[in-house]
């Protein structure tokens, strides 16, 4: 299958200089809003698409400001004359920034290559590609326009306002140059079709009346049963006209209803108003606006009921129209072209169940691996067997084009292949797709975006790695992918006090207006998702319980001597191990002293947990009493008086003591219902004063 494998850009608005590595069947961007991933759909369209192009506004703004900076240079440059600067100025553009976009496509051993004989300029046999340049360059002002410019002291930037492309053939470096002097020769290359995120179905009725209906004709005009039905309906509405001679009962009935005005109007030119007859017969375009007028889709329930199109909702209208854009494109497929269908966010207006099915049925008629899934097969059948879209005209051929559109002969049909492209900023979307077929848009800055191949990130990974992320991506990672920063964090406790202090608390305000994605993941494994955090470049912190080990006489040794012996035990939470390299609380501690958490060298993410400004906590629980009780430390002796008069002033959900004395630590380690614990403080409003240090810091730094 012809393919394209690699497109490269430079100078395209937030895309300095990006690769972007297609896969063979289907590739995915992903991204928040306002990263690039229409930008990139805009420019596949400007590229693959005849009479579109791109304008001096696309060229990405440290370029563009580059450009500028000369052209002004040239021109307020007073020690030059008038014609030195006409000439500097036709000089200049040669040296300006271009959009440059390298476009590298794949073949196989079998595919039918004749349309593209002419571009071999590799002639390595090892590699199957063929190589083209497209280049958006600044139009060159004609002469006079620039002499204007100079004399009157216009706007310079008036001569470089515009862009025109250039399509070479060359090598996989971009060199060894030839120009395509026929544009038209390169775009038929290309069996591009693109659906927009911005179409014309409406959540109104009187809007989206019979829309459905003229996309599923446009489906089947080109269907040869549908052209040759077409033909014998015109000629059976024809017979049936001439046998009961309606054209000249039209004839007579409409002369004799302007009769009068002819008659008047034959006064003014004396008489000679001519034959006026009327000769009642339909041709083809004819029937076809008929059809296009009066044909209504309907849905058929179970039961035989039938809902209107225009009644339908706006989810499944939408993701039939989708279907039907697919059916469009598959109807041009060229096996001698490189096939691309492009989706731009299709899940707008589709609800989760809706963009699973769409990817399955796009798996399904791409025939990539997931399509072989039993449980894709079912949700297909499950949705064609709940509605039946026909045509409420009873033509023989309208009803077999149709059935043969319908999902039951799509499964059978042999999967014609060809390179689907998605962009999409839903994360139930997202995770439908293969781990290894995902790109990720993330911005940089307000003016760049980067492209983070995810398939490149497996292929750097150990084999049990590699299964990890395979295996928990979709349930527990996909979020951050979108996200502009990560709170990993172990337990429900922890989520709801995180979010409760982003949302309620001003010193935070910042996290607040920022899309933060949290991420439950235990402390056995969230030094798992150290390596995709590192490899996007998310700001990220992880907030852990130190956890060292708590024996059951603690309670009787003085609080002093317990911190000495606390320093010298060992941790048992995995990622605390991994990240500080470490075991023992001290070392631990003295890790987090020098690096104050941060431990990334690219000062992308920070690791918080207990440390002896939490009163030697060991845990989330513990490091809250400690401040809510105004206590030293958690091995603080407390009677039991006290602590239950504690529990009970804070409306705390702990159980008060049954010994004389007790301590947080005691108390905590006796709490099962961690999560109604943390409820009883945000009911009571009890947190403001309870903050854990080792939370507040964590906060703050992701804030910065």
């Amino acid at each position: 299958m012809l393919r394209i494998k690699k497109i490269k850009v430079k100078n395209f608005r937030k895309f300095h200089n990006t690769d972007l590595q297609m896969d063979a069947t289907l590739t995915a961007i992903a991204g928040s809003n306002n990263a690039g991933k229409t930008s990139i759909v805009e420019l596949m369209s400007s590229i693959f698409t005849p009479g579109k192009s791109l304008s001096v506004e696309d060229i990405s703004y440290s370029a563009r400001k580059d450009d500028i900076q000369r052209i002004q240079s040239i021109f307020n440059d007073e020690s030059i004359s008038d014609d030195e600067k006409l000439e500097r100025l036709l000089e200049v553009y040669s040296f300006l920034n271009k959009i440059t976009v390298l476009v590298s496509i794949e073949y196989d051993d079998d595919d039918n290559l004749h349309l593209f004989s002419d571009y071999l300029s590799d002639y390595d046999p090892q590699k199957k590609n063929y190589y083209f340049i497209i280049e958006f360059e600044y139009k060159i002002a004609k002469l006079k326009e620039i002499q204007d410019v100079i004399i009157k002291n216009k706007n310079v930037e008036e001569l470089f306002s515009s862009l025109e492309s250039i399509i070479y053939y060359c090598d996989e470096n971009g060199e060894d140059r030839i120009k395509i002097k026929n544009k038209d020769v390169f775009y038929n290359l290309f069996n591009f079709h693109c659906v927009y995120a911005l179409r014309r179905l409406s959540d109104t009725s009187e809007e989206k009346q019979s829309f459905l209906s003229k996309r599923l004709l446009k489906t089947v005009e080109n269907n040869e049963r549908w052209s040759n039905g077409l033909d014998k309906l015109v000629e059976d509405i024809n017979e049936l006209l001439i046998e009961k001679d309606l054209s000249s009962q039209m004839d007579a009935l409409t002369i004799d209803t302007i009769k009068q005005t002819l008659f008047e109007f034959s006064k003014t030119n004396g008489g000679n108003t001519g034959k006026l007859g009327i000769d009642f017969r339909l041709e083809n375009q004819d029937i076809h606006k008929v059809i296009l007028e009066f044909s209504k889709i309907y849905f058929e329930q179970d039961g035989g009921g039938k809902i209107k199109e225009q009644k339908q909702g706006l989810g499944y209208s939408n993701l039939i129209y989708l279907l039907l854009e697919t059916q469009i494109f598959k109807d041009k497929m060229d096996s001698a072209k490189v096939n691309l269908l492009v989706f731009e966010e299709p899940e707008a207006h589709l609800h989760p169940q809706m963009e699973n099915i769409f990817i399955q049925y796009l798996n399904r008629i791409n025939g990539s691996e997931e399509s072989k899934e039993a449980n894709h097969l079912t949700a297909l059948t499950a949705i064609s067997s709940s509605y039946n879209l026909i045509s409420s005209y009873n033509f023989d051929v309208y009803n077999e084009v149709a059935t043969a559109s319908s999902m039951e002969e799509v499964n059978k049909e042999k999967p014609q292949l060809f390179q689907l492209f998605i962009t999409t900023h839903s994360s139930e979307m997202a995770k439908l797709i293969k781990l290894s077929r995902v790109r990720v848009i993330r911005p940089q800055s307000h003016i760049e975006s980067s492209v983070f191949d995810l398939e490149q990130f497996l292929i750097g990974l150990e084999p049990d790695e590699v299964q990890f992320y395979n295996k928990f991506f979709q349930f527990n990672m996909i979020e951050m992918i979108f996200a502009d920063k990560v709170i990993l964090f172990e337990g429900d406790a922890e989520r709801l006090l995180i979010k409760y202090l982003v949302a309620t608390d001003k010193n935070y305000r910042s996290l607040a207006s920022q899309y933060i994605s949290y991420i439950q993941v235990g402390g056995a494994y969230a030094h798992n998702y150290l390596k995709i955090i590192k490899y996007l470049k998310i700001k990220t912190l992880l907030l852990s319980d130190l956890d060292y080990e708590y024996e059951d006489d603690d309670l009787k040794k003085e609080a002093l001597s317990l911190i000495g012996e606390v320093h010298l035990r060992e941790v048992s939470n995995q990622t605390i191990i991994t990240i500080t390299g470490h075991k023992i609380v001290k070392d631990i501690y003295n890790f987090q002293i020098s690096k104050k958490g941060v431990f990334d060298a690219n000062n992308l993410i920070c690791l918080k947990f207990q440390t002896f400004k939490d009163g030697y906590a060991r845990t989330l629980e513990d490091a809250i009493l400690v401040n809510l009780f105004d206590k030293r430390t958690v091995f603080t002796k407390v009677t039991r008086e006290e602590m239950n008069s504690l529990i009970q002033t804070n409306k705390l959900c702990l159980a008060g003591s049954k010994g004389s004395i007790t301590s947080i630590r005691d108390r905590i380690a006796k709490l099962s219902k961690k999560t109604d614990f943390m409820y009883s403080l945000l009911e009571n409003e009890r947190l403001s004063k309870a903050i854990p240090k080792y939370i507040e810091e964590g906060l703050i730094w992701l804030q910065a």
